[in-house]
């Protein structure tokens, strides 16, 4: 049991680093004064954030995200779909398909994503009520269903990722003690 318990404890450790430095950044894992994360005796760390240069400088790297996401929303709200200038409702169009594979592929907040699927759907129907014939039609129509299908292709991978975690960890309880 002591193999499976410690390639646990280990798991939980590194996962907990893990989402540690992605939230605070890459010496989030360890402050105490003296310990070598890792690192050979005299090597540099690089960049490291004295206390003197954190105060003077107080933003965070969520504080930049947050404005990074504010813009975007902003953006996306600027976006205007004209139903009587259809090369503008397409230009406007294509932008918020762009907007919409971002908030797919990278971490943008949930509101982003929402807002722009939203503006791209409504534009869809916009177009298909000005010109149900547009070759771009189809190909926007195209684009709408590939991101449901890749949704639900996400979903189905993380249940089974979960359901193999699961499996894994209970066969380990039953098997270390066999060991």
């Amino acid at each position: 049991m002591g193999f499976f318990k410690t390639a646990f404890n280990e798991f939980g450790k590194k996962t907990g680093k893990a989402m540690g430095n992605k939230l605070y950044g890459a010496y989030a894992d360890d402050r105490r004064v003296g310990v070598n994360r890792g690192k050979l005796k005299g090597e540099s760390d690089g960049l490291k954030i004295t206390s003197s240069e954190t105060q003077q400088n107080p933003v965070t790297s969520i504080e930049i995200v947050n404005e990074q996401n504010n813009k975007l929303f902003e953006e996306i709200l600027n976006i205007e779909l004209n139903p009587i200038d259809k090369n503008s409702l397409l230009k406007s169009l294509t932008t918020l398909s762009t907007y919409v594979e971002l908030g797919m592929n990278d971490n943008v907040s949930d509101e982003i994503f929402v807002l722009a699927k939203s503006k791209f759907n409504d534009g869809v129907a916009m177009l298909q009520a000005i010109d149900p014939n547009n070759s771009m039609l189809t190909h926007f129509q195209k684009k709408s269903s590939g991101w449901k299908k890749k949704k639900i292709k996400t979903a189905v991978g993380i249940i089974i990722f979960l359901i193999v975690c699961f499996a894994i960890l209970i066969c380990g309880y039953f098997f270390a003690d066999m060991l």
